[in-house]
């Protein structure tokens, strides 16, 4: 993403260190999995590296297709495989997908006309 270039992934759990959360606040995460881009173990395992010591959960989302998409959806089993990796260490939640009929649930920024 273009802000990346101004705000980097590894300056991340610096900041949310930094911000006052109150007691009973978490902070989340949303992650996107996208088959052969961000879904492997070792993935998972980077993930609850960079959010290590932070009080925070987790919600995947498996990418929502639709037509002109390049990435592709995980299986069901990836999905689970990468969820227990992170619960291991972080409480983790996998989103259930909505909208997909009319390309509208997450993971979809795409216009179809």
């Amino acid at each position: 993403m273009p802000i990346t270039r101004e705000y980097h992934l590894a300056d991340l759990p610096d900041a949310c260190r930094a911000y006052p959360l109150r007691n009973w606040e978490r902070f989340t995460f949303e992650y996107c999995l996208l088959v052969g881009v961000n879904d492997t173990d070792a993935d998972a395992r980077r993930v609850v590296r960079l959010l290590a010591r932070l009080k925070c959960t987790v919600n995947l989302i498996a990418l929502n297709p639709g037509p002109g998409i390049p990435y592709v959806t995980p299986e069901p089993e990836r999905v689970a495989a990468f969820q227990a990796i992170i619960r291991r260490s972080i409480p983790c939640f996998l989103r259930k997908p909505r909208g997909r009929d009319i390309y509208a649930a997450c993971g979809q920024l795409k216009r179809n006309s």
